[in-house]
């Protein structure tokens, strides 16, 4: 199984009946953003009766298209970054009861999305490069609390996935600009392209010191800057690739990553070395199901491959499966013998 920071799960089930495995899903969603996707079962086993596509979103789902008004997005992003981010009192949102989705259909958008607590921000395209940011910082993270400790090992619990950002906000001075996901844990960043550097933590220039930070996922990103991975400690990147990598604590370790430093104990100060483990490919792998929309207006829920020695990323969508066969459950009103029900 693996889990997304913003609550959502994906976990397959053996199928009984046949040896082919279909990712054919349960989708649940809203008070509690919870996504459960159970798989390896036939399309006409997946659910008992066909579902509307497009599916009935709870209000907690928010779908955006290019053609919208910008400011309106903004407000809606605001809005609920208000509630589950921002550092006033810090690691404001953590213990939140709101939980949000934001969706956008392929276009372009000149839009900043901060990332707060349970929040999960998603492209709706075949491809990342279909759905893309150009404003300055784009989809970003920033710490939780604007000091050096705790500074980022509190901002769990978020993740986005699915788009490409053209970000060139200069989070360092001195530095060429980017995107910046500065996270601990719980907060992954997937099958994304970031046009120039990607920074892991944030830097503070009066004290000339940079804050704590202490985890994090990258799982099929291509970075074509530098990722900059400053205070961060145990972080995995796992089949993403980057122009370069620069800094970093210890336990940094790296999966079928070109462009990812080699394997070296301990720190040394003179080469900028640092404590990494870098394995060459990801022996067996297949990458998050992930959701999309197509030009009639239809969803599809995407199942990629098992792949076997794989090196960088890889944007195929797999197997497509018809919203018709996906049960979206709403936490107000579904029990486990409503959901139960839809998958015989």
């Amino acid at each position: 199984s693996s889990s997304l920071a913003s609550g959502w799960r994906a976990r397959c089930i053996p199928c009984p009946s046949r040896a082919a495995r279909l990712l054919l899903p349960l989708l649940v969603l809203g008070g509690s953003m919870m996504l459960t996707i159970f798989g390896s079962l036939l399309v006409a086993q997946a659910v008992a009766a066909p579902q509307p596509n497009p599916p009935e979103w709870p209000s907690s789902v928010h779908v955006f298209s290019a053609e919208d008004d910008m400011g309106t997005i903004q407000s809606v992003v605001n809005e609920a970054y208000s509630k589950n981010g921002g550092q006033d009192p810090s690691d404001h949102g953590q213990f939140s009861s709101e939980r949000f989705a934001f969706l956008f259909k392929p276009g372009r958008y000149n839009v900043e999305v901060p990332v707060g607590y349970y929040t999960h921000v998603a492209g709706l395209g075949d491809l990342p490069t279909d759905v893309v940011f150009t404003s300055s910082k784009g989809v970003y993270a920033e710490e939780s609390s604007r000091s050096i400790s705790p500074g980022s090992l509190d901002t769990f619990w978020r993740a986005a996935e699915g788009f490409q950002t053209d970000a060139d906000f200069p989070w360092i001075i001195g530095q060429r600009g980017g995107m910046i996901w500065a996270v601990s844990q719980g907060a992954n960043l997937r099958r994304a392209v970031v046009t120039n550097n990607l920074f892991l933590y944030e830097f503070r220039p009066i004290e000339k010191a940079a804050d704590f930070a202490s985890g994090g996922f990258l799982g099929n990103v291509l970075v074509k800057g530098t990722a900059d991975s400053g205070s961060q400690q145990q972080f995995l990147t796992r089949n993403s690739e980057v122009g370069s990598w620069a800094s970093g604590v210890w336990n940094l370790v790296f999966v079928g990553t070109p462009g990812a430093p080699a394997s070296h104990c301990g720190v040394n100060k003179f080469s900028e070395e640092h404590p990494y483990t870098t394995v060459e490919t990801a022996p067996v792998i297949a990458e998050k199901p992930f959701i999309t929309i197509d030009k009639a207006g239809k969803y599809s829920l995407n199942v990629p491959s098992i792949m076997r020695d794989r090196k960088g990323v890889d944007f195929k969508t797999g197997k497509k499966v018809d919203f018709e066969h996906v049960y979206v459950a709403k936490a107000e009103n579904d029990t486990a013998q409503t959901i139960n029900a839809h998958l015989k």
